[in-house]
Formats: C-alpha cells, structure tokens, sequence
C-alpha cells in the first residue's frame, strides 16, 4: 500500500510537471516556423496580451497584398493602352495633375513615360515610395 501510494505521488508530480510544460502558446508563420511562444498557467490565460504578438495570418495577407499591388500597377503601367493615359498613377494615388499631363503629352512622347514607369515599379523593391507620389517624375528623388 505505501509503495503504490508512492508511485502514485510520483507519477501525479510527474504528470502535472509535464502538463505545466506543454502549456505554451506557439506563434507559427506560413512555413511552420516558430516565431515566438509564451508559456502560461491556467490563472494566466486571461491575462495573456495577443497585441503585441506578431500575426503570421496577417503578415501572409500583407505580403500578398503588396506583391499583388505591384503586379496591378505594373500592368496599369504598360504604355498601351493604359499608361498613356496615367491609370497606374491613378491606382497609386497622386494629384489629380498628374493623369491629365500623361494624356496631354500622350505618355510622355508616345509611352516613354509610362515605359520608364513600367520598369521602375518592376525593377524596384519598395514601391512605398511611389505612392501618393505628386511628381510627374516619380522615380526622381
């Protein structure tokens, strides 16, 4: 009786000091990678602060968002038929100037403008920098 009741406790303090250690909370990203984890007690749930953590979820949608917003305003760039007249500058959001000097100059000397745009948004990595961007030049710093 004594020896049953001692692996009894030692298998209960073995038990519940694994149970403390697999109460975590894992942050994954898109490639199962741990990003960050935090450990928690039962009394701890509640109090555990999720917005100061990263969201894989929504750094994916972000990232994808991005990637496809250069992929629309390159295709808006293409000199014909919709750079000549500004609409990738129009999706990027600028001054109102800006689409009427593309049409009035037809791209800038028949699509040169727009071409040169077309590069710039392809060959570039941050295309923050070209929005809300008022120049008529917009990859001149």
């Amino acid at each position: 009786m004594r020896y049953s009741l001692l692996i009894f406790l030692f298998l209960f303090v073995g038990l519940s000091q694994k149970a403390k250690a697999s109460r975590s909370i894992y942050f994954i990203d898109s490639l199962g990678v741990v990003i960050d984890s935090c450990e928690y007690t039962n009394t701890e749930f509640s109090e555990i602060s999720f917005e100061n953590r990263p969201n894989p979820i929504l750094q994916l949608v972000k990232r994808q968002r991005k990637k496809n917003k250069r992929v629309i305003a390159a295709i808006l760039a293409f000199p014909f038929p919709f750079g000549i007249v500004g609409l990738h500058r129009i999706y990027l959001g600028t001054a109102p100037h800006v689409p009427i000097v593309y049409i009035g100059t037809f791209g800038g000397v028949l699509g040169i403008l727009p071409f040169i745009d077309f590069c710039v948004i392809m060959l570039d990595k941050d295309l923050d920098r070209y929005l809300n961007n008022n120049k008529i030049f917009m990859w001149v710093k």
